[in-house]
């Protein structure tokens, strides 16, 4: 059945499954902004002013994402939860709220334990700021008001808590349903603590990032030791020397003025930058009684040893976007993980990795809120932030 193309409000498309009217169908404008939705017959008025944009995005839970970049009368969508490739696709009817505080801009999350905690605020620049204490059905064991906007959290290497604010950073502890704040410290100690990524057999891991140089150097310190040992040393010299290629020339006055364009893409040279450092800065993860690296520059899953000594190499198979890249996310409540891909598309994705093979496993979990932020793993479930362009002053904690 068609119906009338062009309305004088807009263009009139009708969303379908196989022939059935799709009705509750939100459209998307690609910086996450609901612009319309189906009614019970599965029809959606598009407004003119947004056909002028590249691509609408069509989301509805339990139905495969749809990127509309051509319009036609009738959009099929496909449901979730058949089996692609196989790959088993997870949709997002299991999506709920976690913070059931709808005032609240949620800045960060980590897990404690079986328990969530959340850093937010509900006022003008960063007021009213909060730590929540939650557990898996966003019930509230603890609250604590916070002094100032927090930035995020962080948890050392030796499972230190800790809310990073602007200048300082205050060490947070939890006792139970207690949430306690230890007092400041300033921002310049926040370094040395990041440095340490990894704990195994008492022994303390460390990463150190050299950007201007393109050098990132992995140590360990040992129980009651001051010497670091370093076990592994990641460069790029090729990008050191592109990126300070300019720095050797010696220009006059005129070649200057000549060349004057070339410094006024500076920021364009700093995401260069960023991404060549991305290829060489990677994270150290502890599995079992192994360090593991995830070497995307040599297509690698590096094992290490307590002393750094590389003990397996296992080849990696699934590719990622070099000017992209990825984010390797580990679920620490059951040792496996899931590579996200930087690809910058709206729908986000995670997919475990099977480390044996060196390959992407069976599951695959996209989110179908666009523009999810902060995705994380916890025992098999996937959380992310997000924010509903219709109350712009909030972001709230999803559960998949």
């Amino acid at each position: 059945m068609y119906c009338q193309a062009q309305q004088p409000e807009g263009l009139r498309i009708r969303f379908m499954d196989v022939e059935l009217p799709i009705k509750e169908v939100t459209i998307y404008a690609r910086n996450g902004m609901p612009v319309a939705h189906s009614d019970s017959g599965g029809y959606a008025v598009i407004p003119r002013a947004i056909l002028e944009l590249d691509y609408l995005l069509a989301i509805k839970e339990g139905y495969e994402p749809d990127t509309i970049r051509k319009y036609k009368p009738i959009i099929y969508m496909e449901a979730l939860g058949q089996s692609l490739n196989e790959v088993v696709v997870h949709g997002a009817p299991g999506s709920q709220r976690i913070l059931r505080s709808g005032t609240e801009y949620v800045v960060d999350y980590l897990f404690v334990g079986d328990e969530i905690l959340i850093a937010s605020y509900s006022g003008a620049f960063g007021g009213k700021a909060k730590l929540f204490l939650l557990n898996h059905f966003g019930d509230t064991a603890a609250m604590l008001k916070f002094p100032e906007e927090p930035i995020y959290l962080f948890k050392s290497c030796v499972g230190k808590i800790y809310c990073v604010c602007y200048g300082k950073f205050y060490g947070i502890g939890i006792d139970g349903n207690t949430i306690t704040l230890g007092k400041p410290y300033d921002i310049k100690y926040l370094r040395g603590l990041r440095e340490c990524e990894a704990l195994l057999d008492s022994s303390q891991y460390f990463k150190r990032c050299i950007a201007d140089s393109f050098v990132v150097r992995y140590s360990y310190l040992e129980k009651g030791d001051s010497l670091f040992h370093e076990f592994l040393c990641l460069k790029d010299s090729e990008a050191f020397i592109g990126s300070h290629e300019e720095d050797l020339i010696h220009f006059s006055h005129e070649e200057l003025l000549k060349n004057l364009p070339r410094y006024e893409v500076g920021a364009l040279k700093q995401l260069w930058d960023r991404g060549s450092l991305r290829r060489i800065d990677l994270p150290l993860f502890v599995k079992e009684d192994s360090l593991i690296l995830f070497d995307f520059s040599t297509k690698a899953i590096r094992y290490f040893n307590h002393i750094g000594i590389e003990i397996k190499t296992v080849p990696m198979y699934f590719a990622i976007n070099k000017n992209k890249g990825a984010e390797i996310i580990k679920d620490e409540g059951n040792e496996t993980f899931y590579l996200y891909p930087h690809h910058g598309d709206a729908i986000k994705w995670i997919q475990e990795i099977d480390l044996q093979r060196g390959v992407l496993g069976a599951k695959k979990y996209r989110i179908t809120k666009p523009f999810a932020e902060n995705i994380k793993v916890h025992k098999g479930n996937v959380y992310f932030l997000w924010q509903d362009f219709n109350h712009a002053r909030t972001r709230q904690l999803f559960v998949l």
